[in-house]
């Protein structure tokens, strides 16, 4: 399953990127202190990252993480194309059912940080929310939770997919 929400996370992100424009580059998002540009270019390392955890079973982020590029929408594109290369010849399964869902969570996540800083309402799909929450609400504990995460913020049971989704990563999702 991991990999076919994988596959919808990657066309949400990319439908999400081929919005910018250059001005929205600039834009705040719901990540403190972060503009979208910073974002796209974050996402650029996690795909590197992921793209290591494909060929060597471990997920590091690049030591050095990218600050800036002329064209961040166009290295993701790039980096997403090197990561599907990726799946294709990998050859262990965990490595690539891990890759697959940190991967869906990443780029779902930041695909809305992302579509949030050009959009008030922007929302991720229903099923793509609620598929990607089925993915890592059972290891995505406290402990797990590190520096990459805040903790879980309270939702309605009434709120969307997509709301809890992002109150469960620990965002705001009525910023």
């Amino acid at each position: 399953m991991s990999i076919e929400v994988f596959g919808r996370a990657t066309d949400y992100a990319r439908d999400v990127l081929s919005e910018l424009t250059n001005d929205d580059l600039r834009r705040p998002t719901p990540c403190e202190g972060w503009d979208t540009a910073r974002v796209v270019v974050h996402l650029a390392d996690v795909i590197d990252a992921l793209v290591g955890l494909l060929e060597t079973g471990t997920l590091d982020l690049p030591q050095t993480p990218l600050t800036e590029d002329l064209d961040p929408v166009a290295l993701v594109d790039q980096r997403l194309t090197k990561l599907t290369h990726a799946f294709s010849i990998a050859a262990d399964a965990t490595s690539v059912e891990n890759a697959a869902t940190a991967g869906a969570v990443e780029l779902t996540t930041h695909g809305w940080d992302i579509g949030l800083a050009r959009h008030p309402a922007h929302r991720i799909p229903e099923s793509l929310a609620r598929d990607v929450l089925a993915l890592v609400s059972p290891t995505l504990d406290l402990s797990a939770r590190g520096e990459n995460f805040a903790a879980p913020i309270d939702v309605p049971g009434t709120a969307s997919a997509s709301e809890r989704l992002v109150g469960f990563l620990g965002r705001d999702p009525r910023p």
